[in-house]
């Protein structure tokens, strides 16, 4: 039996109501509890920093929830030390000597959260 055109746009609309559900399961599940934990609230504070100090490994869970079109447009900052790292993507030890106002998403250990 031959695929019809109404079984791609059926397929289409499913892939899109599950990639919906599990964007809305990793905001409620994992990216809400870090922010909440992270949360920059100085009362002196007039700065545009949203959250600080959340570990690298959660940085694809930020990137999936933040890529929706009504996600509030937001920056990521890298922080970390110079020194013997592993790197976020490949998981290979490296040397990583950087610049004191400069690092790189691989040599980081935390990152923040700006309001663009």
């Amino acid at each position: 039996m031959e695929k019809g055109i109404w079984s791609d746009f059926a397929q289409e609309g499913l892939d899109k109501m599950q990639k919906e559900e599990r964007r809305k399961k990793v905001f409620k599940r994992v990216v809400n509890p870090l922010i909440l934990k992270h949360l920059v609230s100085r009362q002196d504070y007039n700065g545009s920093c949203i959250a600080s100090g959340i570990p690298i490994k959660y940085l694809s869970y930020f990137k999936e929830v933040s890529a929706h079109k009504n996600a509030k447009k937001i920056r990521y900052r890298y922080r970390g030390k110079s020194g013997l790292k592993t790197q976020y993507k490949t998981g290979l030890q490296m040397q990583y000597i950087r610049p004191q106002s400069f690092c790189h998403m691989n040599g980081a250990d935390t990152f923040a959260i700006y309001h663009r």
